[in-house]
């Protein structure tokens, strides 16, 4: 399944997520610097203040990165294509089987679905579906093959190597699921960070109005 980027909640700020964090840690120490002119000017603008702001830029520093979800993501994409190519590499075994009990019988292949490895490699889904009834279709004729030699385990592990494409399918599908909350969530949080940078920078414009330097410190961009 493709894999698309997800829609991302508005930023309301137009600086990478790294830059803004920078800046409020330099806009930080300079309001700490001043913070007795702050507090003079507006009382919330205070110590308590000063320590929720340090907070919210901790957790913008805490919080995952596009690169390191998307690391996350080609993980499970990894895994998923590991746990196909074991699939396809189960029903190969099983098909020397068939040949071995069904000599020259051709449309044997077509009846276990050997000849549909093609449609199979399309997607996940259809894989998994497509050794589920091979594996249906072996324990119909599990006498035959077992008397040629096939090992019993062989179909217990055709079982293992389809679940486990379900199950690695799903937690590839429910991660790219889990993006959209981790991208709410980040930019929530950026949105939260660059709300105390504008408070500042508005808050200075008239606790330094007659000191441009000063003011200067508390530009956002």
């Amino acid at each position: 399944m493709a894999t698309t980027q997800p829609k991302e909640r508005e930023r309301d700020f137009s600086m990478e997520d790294t830059l803004l964090i920078q800046k409020s840690e330099t806009l930080h120490t300079h309001f700490l610097n001043y913070l007795a002119r702050f507090s003079a000017f507006d009382p919330d603008l205070n110590a308590a203040y000063a320590g929720n702001w340090l907070s919210s830029i901790n957790e913008c520093e805490a919080t995952e990165t596009d690169e390191t979800v998307m690391d996350q993501l080609q993980h499970h994409s990894e895994e998923l294509e590991q746990a196909k190519k074991a699939g396809f590499t189960i029903a190969s075994e099983l098909e020397h089987y068939v040949k071995k009990a069904f000599p020259a019988k051709k449309r044997k292949a077509e009846e276990f679905g050997f000849t549909e490895r093609k449609k199979a490699r399309a997607t996940q889904l259809n894989q998994y579906m497509w050794l589920l009834v091979m594996k249906k279709i072996a324990e119909d004729y599990s006498a035959e093959l077992a008397a040629v030699g096939m090992p019993a385990i062989l179909l217990t592990n055709l079982g293992t190597k389809t679940q486990t494409i379900l199950e690695k399918e799903t937690q590839q599908e429910y991660f790219k699921h889990l993006r959209i909350r981790y991208s709410s969530q980040r930019v929530e949080k950026m949105n939260n960070l660059y709300e105390f940078c504008k408070t500042v920078n508005s808050a200075a414009q008239s606790v330094f109005y007659n000191e441009p330097e000063e003011k200067g410190l508390f530009i956002i961009y």
